[in-house]
């Protein structure tokens, strides 16, 4: 509450004054890209009812608080950076600050590093999406606060029951570059050559027939909708991460173990962490021996239901909606001006 003067009645009166946070993600349409949903649609979708808080997609500079998620545009880097009342917090969502991608926008290129590094320096608080990350990028700029905050669970999946045995269907979805499909061929071959699975590849059609094109015959195109399609009718998921990337987020983890699908993980520490808490560490892979041996346990059907039931627990514990929830409040808690919180 606060107290303000009312002219036409001439009395001070006290007015509720309620708190304006923003979230910015960089990439449009925000249910086509993983961290515009996980990271500021879903996000603001959770907090819509919240009594204290109100919450909004798009930059804003009239907010309070603005978080920008992953990058931002010539625009909305102006604006923050006019804007010092407002407090920025800044999504850092992935490793921007070591890499050189380059990014086509409407308002022309945009390079990866230089704007991340423009964002770290305007922003007042930094959080990521893991521990890992929030430990880098701590070490990395330690004059900013910098805090981890859990992602919500992708494609509205929700502690569903192991899927059945026999589809011989084995999943990956997501996008092609970065190590994420690479880093999963050796998995995919395997079980194609001595298993007889069938891989289906929930992508973008072009990229994986430009990159990766003796694999385009397995391609089904992506969209929300086909990855739980896809995901309900499969009897295997593939999640893997390149070795340079080993503070990315265990969304696609996530995602497919809530669904009910039997998961196999490789090369991604963030995915074997939750695999450690539910004791099932055998389920990340890093040779065709190890491969073998979780395939096998995983033609049993109680070990099958057994994994699905034990990690969807352990994920909830960390990545229900009120956990996420409750995180981001305890965030714009720490933020508002006048705490002295960080």
């Amino acid at each position: 509450m606060t107290v303000a003067y009312v002219p036409h009645v001439g009395v001070l009166k006290l007015v509720r004054i309620v708190p304006r946070v923003c979230f910015a993600p960089i990439w449009y349409p925000v249910d086509q890209y993983a961290t515009s949903r996980l990271r500021a649609k879903y996000v603001v979708e959770l907090l819509a009812d919240d009594p204290v808080w109100e919450v909004e997609l798009n930059y804003d500079p009239t907010a309070d608080i603005a978080v920008i998620v992953q990058l931002c545009s010539h625009q909305t880097l102006e604006s923050i950076r006019q804007n010092r009342r407002q407090i920025v917090v800044y999504d850092i969502c992935d490793r921007y600050f070591a890499t050189d991608n380059v990014f086509k926008t409407d308002e022309g290129s945009l390079h990866a590093r230089e704007r991340c590094l423009e964002v770290i320096d305007r922003a007042d608080v930094l959080i990521t999406p893991t521990v890992r990350l929030q430990t880098e990028v701590a070490r990395l700029f330690p004059k900013k606060p910098c805090f981890f905050v859990p992602e919500s669970i992708d494609y509205g999946a929700s502690l569903r029951p192991a899927t059945p045995i026999g589809t011989r269907r084995l999943v990956w979805f997501g996008h092609v570059t970065r190590g994420n499909f690479e880093s999963a061929r050796w998995i995919i071959d395997y079980l194609k050559t001595h298993y007889d699975y069938h891989p289906v590849l929930v992508t973008t059609p072009h990229t994986l027939a430009h990159r990766f094109p003796s694999y385009s015959a397995f391609c089904v195109p992506w969209s929300v909708e086909s990855v739980q399609r896809e995901l309900s009718m499969a009897e295997l998921c593939v999640v893997s991460h390149a070795t340079e990337e080993p503070t990315k987020s265990p969304n696609r983890f996530v995602a497919s173990m809530m669904q009910g699908v039997p998961t196999l993980v490789s090369g991604s520490p963030s995915c074997s962490d939750i695999l450690g808490a539910a004791a099932h560490e055998m389920f990340a892979v890093e040779s065709p021996y190890a491969l073998g041996r979780a395939v096998r346990e995983l033609s049993d059907l109680e070990k099958r239901r057994s994994y699905v039931h034990d990690v969807q627990l352990e994920i909830w514990r960390r990545h229900s909606p009120e956990v996420v929830r409750r995180a981001y409040i305890e965030l714009f808690e720490r933020v508002l001006p006048g705490n002295d919180n960080y």
